[in-house]
């Protein structure tokens, strides 16, 4: 198994470290129930770092990137931020795609173990461009989310407004790039990402605690997903997908220009929309395995891509797709969907 950079304070913490999706991440310190708990009613933290991550720098970095993303990039100043997706020729989903743009460089986090694979395919277009793609494996993403997390954090969260904005911030002592995160990142719940140099997280995590924030694994990150309906890449879409097929309409601008794939997601915005959407889905009786696939009508309509207990996630035909709808589940059992 691949290990996470902070695998030995997780096992410090009491966490139990697996590979939900072929990549590592701590999956409970404790009871799920309680890490949920705490979530919605105080303030948990959550190492990120099984997401990719990238740096671009040079000075063409922001035409550059621009011209691969569905966002808009080339309008970003200085701590601003925005979410996007990378699409192929064809207007499917490479992976999703978070952009921080500093003084001289574009941080991006991508889906998990995509960090090689966007490096290479970014890397084919380089021609007389001043941008060098690297890694960026030494700044960590430390989420603070839930309803007391400003608190947890005791910082001046002033300078940051917008969805995805950043500023270089002290929390605790510890200089970090304090990011307001969007939900659709992967969480649910008010949320706050501190980027901070390996060296200095595990201290900062552990000051945090200290702090009244709870660590919470992956488990319960996917049961607040799940409940708030947000698509994850690699488990609810990828490269199959449309961008319209997740639903999140702030990742794509219809008003940037020319973008690797944008003819075809474009043309399917003015032309109509996509044959698919995106749904809650609320099962009736025994959950299934995810990736069990939906019926209606006798006719397979999706698949359920999230299962957390009763609550799960699929991408749905239209015709199956009506909030109230119920669909088949094939080999037993039903779900209510849900918009």
């Amino acid at each position: 198994m691949n290990t996470l950079p902070l695998t030995g304070l997780h096992r410090r913490l009491g966490a139990e470290i697996g590979e939900p999706d072929g990549f590592p991440a701590p999956l409970r310190y404790g009871p799920v129930e309680e890490e949920i708990r705490a979530l919605q009613e105080t303030a948990g933290i959550a190492d990120l770092s099984w997401r990719g991550r990238l740096e671009l720098l040079g000075a063409d970095r922001l035409r550059f990137l621009h011209n691969y993303v569905t966002c808009d990039v080339k309008g970003l100043a200085p701590g601003a931020g925005a979410y996007g997706f990378f699409t192929n020729p064809q207007g499917r989903i490479l992976s999703d795609a978070v952009v921080l743009a500093q003084e001289d460089r574009l941080w991006v986090e991508v889906g998990p173990g995509q960090e090689e694979p966007i490096a290479a395919h970014l890397k084919k277009f380089l021609l007389a461009d001043r941008v060098e793609i690297r890694g960026l494996d030494d700044m960590l993403p430390i989420t603070v989310l839930g309803p007391r997390a400003e608190e947890v954090l005791g910082a001046d969260l002033s300078s940051l407004g917008e969805t995805w904005s950043h500023a270089r911030v002290a929390v605790h002592g510890t200089e970090v790039e304090l990011q307001r995160r969007g939900m659709s990142g992967g969480v649910g719940a008010p949320a706050w990402t501190l980027w901070v140099s390996a060296s200095a997280a595990a201290p900062l995590v552990e000051r945090l605690i200290s702090q009244g924030a709870r660590p919470v694994g992956f488990e319960a990150l996917e049961a607040l997903r799940a409940e708030a309906g947000i698509p994850r890449f690699g488990r609810d879409f990828g490269p199959d997908n449309f961008p319209q097929e997740t639903g999140i309409e702030e990742a794509v601008s219809y008003t940037k220009g020319c973008y690797l794939g944008q003819e075809v997601v474009a043309r399917i915005h003015y032309r109509g929309g996509v044959q698919n959407v995106l749904r809650k889905l609320l099962f009736e009786g025994v959950a299934p395995a995810q990736g069990a696939v939906l019926l209606h009508d006798g006719r397979e309509a999706g698949k359920a891509t999230t299962v957390v207990g009763p609550l799960g996630l699929g991408i749905l035909h239209r015709r199956a797709a009506e909030p109230g709808t119920r669909v088949e589940v094939e080999g037993g059992g039903s779900a209510l969907v849900r918009p």
